[in-house]
């Protein structure tokens, strides 16, 4: 089958980008003195990958822009940035609540018997997911506005996955009992993630930030790259960037996940 079950893991799937996505702290700052960011982003992703549901079998899928929009019932995402001389800390969640219905769909099986063509099938699919990254930072460079920080944390996945089927009209081999029913599954992941970010400091108040993390543990392999154009004023700065993460998972619900699309931030800072 392949409806978009993994929809949202991200309108991401958010993570420890929100602090890349704005320009690192003033470096007119003292340096034994705290410093403090928060950040409020919108994340707009195109979403593919595989995810198993029990009975239903497997399936991929794709979803765009357009579906997040028209599809999406809630969403919190926030970050948090706090840096002291050479360290800091930053912390970043997304939360995903999103539902989808489908009509007709025949690339669905139930207990590998696939579903006639002359079935009238009406598929919806619930999803809600929390990511979240919590990562250490240490300044390895901090000269003329430009830096460079080494990162290092976990990153968390929470997916929970409803899906609903009921089909009318000839069920061929099917069995009676297939004709409706659900099933559902739920993943937690939790990977330990090292990295860079930073910005290199242009005219004015522009720059351009960057991050780079790769990292492994509960799944086989994740990755996460940002970078793009921020514009730092009075009170903190806003920011256009594209943003991309993959996942490999090695579990019995979901083997790939690929999130990417632009995000804009807006970071407040005393």
């Amino acid at each position: 089958m392949r409806p978009g079950e993994f929809c949202g893991v991200l309108a991401g799937c958010g993570l420890g980008l929100a602090a890349a996505a704005a320009p690192a702290h003033a470096q007119t700052a003292a340096a034994d003195s705290w410093q403090f960011a928060v950040t409020a982003y919108a994340f707009l992703p195109q979403i593919s990958g595989t995810a198993y549901f029990p009975v239903s079998g497997t399936g991929s899928f794709d979803f765009d822009q357009s579906d997040l929009l028209n599809n999406l019932k809630l969403a919190f995402m926030g970050a948090f940035d706090a840096h002291r001389g050479r360290w800091g800390f930053f912390g970043d969640v997304l939360y995903l609540d999103i539902g989808r219905r489908h009509t007709n769909v025949h690339d669905f099986t139930i207990g590998g018997i696939g579903i006639p063509a002359a079935t009238t099938s009406d598929v919806s699919i619930d999803m809600k997911s929390w990511i979240a990254n919590a990562v250490g930072e240490f300044r390895v460079l901090g000269d003329g506005g430009s830096t460079l920080d080494v990162v290092a944390g976990l990153r968390y996945l929470s997916l929970k996955e409803r899906l609903e089927w009921n089909f009318t009209g000839s069920l061929g081999s099917l069995p009676e009992s297939a004709r409706s029913g659900d099933a559902q599954i739920s993943s937690t992941i939790v990977d330990g993630i090292v990295g860079v970010k930073g910005q290199f400091r242009g005219d004015g108040g522009w720059s351009v930030p960057f991050y780079l993390d790769v990292g492994t543990g509960g799944s086989q392999f994740t990755w996460q790259g940002a970078t793009g154009l921020a514009y730092a004023f009075q009170w903190g700065e806003l920011g256009l960037l594209y943003r991309y993460i993959d996942f490999r998972f090695h579990t019995r619900e979901v083997d790939d996940l690929t999130i990417s699309g632009p995000m804009v931030s807006a970071t407040f800072r005393w």
